[in-house]
This record gives structure tokens, sequence and C-alpha cells, in this order.
């Protein structure tokens, strides 16, 4: 199962695009290190049990007080065992109250910073997949388990170097230890076991940071796709050529029907005067202003021109605003305030020629 992994993985070449890395993080899957999470949240709640190992000890020791002065006859009634109870209730929160806040913190402000703000409903949905005994197999030979079950025990092995190098340099203050008071016992205790507490953590951070490198670097190889991969989603993402040649020739085809419909109807054809043609109407009836029925450029554009030469419809040459009115003007909208005279003009003109050949014939 391994060496498939590893040869499926030889093939993949190309960089994940932005697109494969968005729908990895849709279904939950990002780079992220647990260990580094834990070892951020260890040294928070370590860091805050040594700040606030008196105030527990205060909290603790007045609650011994009052359980101390109790009236022992009445303490085992319903009443005083229900206050008792609230009592430890109270006490324990707020013992554990600094650590929790600081651990909950922690873990959210470390997850975050790897990963960001990320809700994924993908993750919450039932899949067979989850509950198949051979994808469950698969995934216990695999080589992710494979460098986390290594990981388990370089951890532990160096865990337990760090403690009993620790406690070897410590054990000579053992001796004085049971010569001292309880708070002073106390104030030890919590000394020794927040100096070893921090000397975990120097060497967990070591892993953590090292585990942090290996899971960007697993996951990158993991996204990374085979050239046929990268090519099919170059599709996906921009379309299938042949199927935009399609749209294209059925728009072009479309779009000449139009002109073939609308061009008759039209006043004037502005060109300019080969490569663009605008096909422009106005009645004072019906229209605001003159009106683009048809235009278009290059071939469409020549047809336009065939078309109004078979329907004896003028063909005015003027370069600016065959320009102008090709590039601010859709099909079917009024001529511009910016354009009136110029468009007023042609339209005088082409009228005034209507008259001279009504007049002549």
């Amino acid at each position: 199962m391994m060496a498939d992994e590893n040869d499926s993985d030889a093939e993949k070449t190309e960089d994940p695009s932005a697109h494969r890395i968005e729908e990895f993080r849709k279904r939950g899957e990002v780079a992220s290190s647990k260990e580094l999470t834990s070892v951020l949240v260890l040294a928070g709640s370590l860091m805050t049990l040594g700040l606030s190992m008196v105030y527990m000890y205060e909290v603790l020791s007045e609650f011994i007080e009052w359980l101390y002065h109790l009236d022992v006859s009445t303490a085992y009634t319903a009443k005083s065992m229900n206050t008792i109870v609230n009592k430890l209730v109270t006490v324990s929160l707020k013992s554990v109250a600094p650590i929790f806040l600081v651990t909950l913190s922690i873990g959210v402000a470390a997850n975050m910073a790897q990963i960001g703000v990320l809700f994924s409903p993908d993750v919450l949905e039932w899949k067979p997949d989850r509950i198949n005994p051979l994808q469950g197999i698969k995934r216990l030979f695999s080589m992710k388990s494979l460098v986390e079950a290594i990981k388990g025990v370089f951890k532990f092995i160096f865990i337990l170097g760090i403690v009993y190098f620790f406690l070897k340099d410590e054990m000579h203050t053992f001796g004085g230890f049971f010569h001292l008071d309880f708070f002073q016992s106390f104030l030890y205790g919590k000394g020794f076991l927040i100096r070893l507490g921090f000397a975990i953590v120097v060497g967990l951070i070591v892993i953590a940071i090292g585990d942090f490198a290996y899971q960007k670097f697993s996951y990158k190889k993991k996204l990374m796709m085979t050239k046929e991969e990268a090519k099919q989603e170059h599709k996906q993402q921009d379309g299938n050529p042949e199927i935009k040649q399609r749209i294209r020739a059925v728009q072009r085809e479309m779009s000449q029907r139009r002109v073939m419909s609308e061009v008759p109807k039209a006043d004037v054809i502005v060109t300019n005067p080969t490569h663009i043609s605008i096909a422009l109407k106005y009645d004072p009836e019906t229209m605001i202003s003159p009106e683009v029925i048809a235009k278009g450029a290059d071939v469409l554009a020549l047809k336009i021109r065939e078309i109004a030469k078979g329907h004896d419809i003028p063909i005015v040459e003027n370069v600016p605003l065959a320009r102008g009115l090709y590039k601010t003007v859709k099909e079917g909208q009024g001529v511009p305030r910016n354009l009136y005279k110029a468009v007023a003009e042609v339209l005088a003109f082409t009228y005034k020629l209507k008259r001279q050949k009504k007049a002549l014939s």
C-alpha cells in the first residue's frame, strides 16, 4: 500500500492551484500541527499554574478551614450536605477557572494562527468510507500512520530523557524537602513541578516545530497534481475550448440573424469605413433619441454594408463617430448625449439625400 502511495506521489509534479487548495479547505483538510497546538496549550497552562498556585492554595485553605469549623452535629443533615457540595463545586471552579480559560484561549488562538477561521460542514457529513474496514486498514498501514507512530515513540523517549536528567540534577534538593512545613513544602513542590514542566515544554517545542514543518511539507505534497489533473482542472475552470468555440459560433450565428432582420429597418449605416459598421434608426414618435439597432466588426461589418446596399440604405463614412458608437453603445440602446450632434448631422445628411432622390424620381 505504501509503495502504491509513493508511486502515485512520484507522478505529481504540478504545484496545487488556488482552486484545489480551496476545495481541500472546504473539506476540512488543512495543514496544521496538533503537536504545536498541544505544546502551546501546555506552556500556557504551566505558566498560569505557576502564577495562580498561591491563589489556588488560598482558595483551598479557606475551604478546608471552613470545613474544620463546621458543626459536626449538623454536618450530615441534608441541608448541610447540600451546602458542602455547593461550596466544593464553587471552590473547584474558582481553582481551575484561570487554567481552563487560558488553555481554551491558547488552543483557539493556536489553531486560528495555523489555519485561520474555518467552518467545514463536509466534516460533519456521514460518509460510509469512515466505517469501511478496508479503508481503516489502509489508513492504519499508510505512510502517515507510520510517521505518527515513529513520532510518538521518539516523543516518549525524548520526554523520558528530559525527566531523567532533570531528576538527576534535582536529586540533591530532595533531602531538605522532608524538613519543611506544609506551606514551604507546597511552594517547593510548586517550583519543582513548574521547572520540570517547562523543561519538558522546551523539548516539546523542538518536536512541535519539526512537526509543523513536516505537516506543511506533507500537505503540499498531498495537494500536488499530475499534469493530467492540472489540465482537467484548467478545463473545468476556464471551460472546455471546444464548448467555448461552439458557444462563440452560436453567438455569431444569432448575431448575424439579428443583423439580417434589423439592418433593413435602419435609416443610415455609419462606417469607419471597412472594419466597423453601425446601423442607426430614429423615429420621433416612438424614440427619445436615435438608436443603434445593429453593429458589427470585420466580417459582420461587411455583412451589414451588403444588406444596406441591397435595401438602398445610405452608407456614411465617419471614423470617429463609428468608433465611438461601437465602443459605447450596445444594440438596442439610444445614442449618448455627447454624440447627439454628430448623429444629428449624419441623419440630416441622410434625410437630405432621401428628399433629393424622391424629387428626382
